[in-house]
């Protein structure tokens, strides 16, 4: 849910996804990733 909320912040769309697949793929690495830290910092690390 985190990682579909911040997708729609970054203005990452399947068209994008559609036209420049290397630059989604970036994009959505970046979500990810800092999805997975905040996550990790809540929950495990407090």
């Amino acid at each position: 849910m985190l990682v579909e909320q911040m997708k729609a912040e970054a203005g990452i769309t399947e068209e994008l996804k559609a036209t420049e697949q290397m630059k989604w793929v970036g994009l959505v690495n970046n979500v990810r990733s800092a999805a997975e830290e905040i996550v990790l910092k809540e929950l495990v690390y407090v």
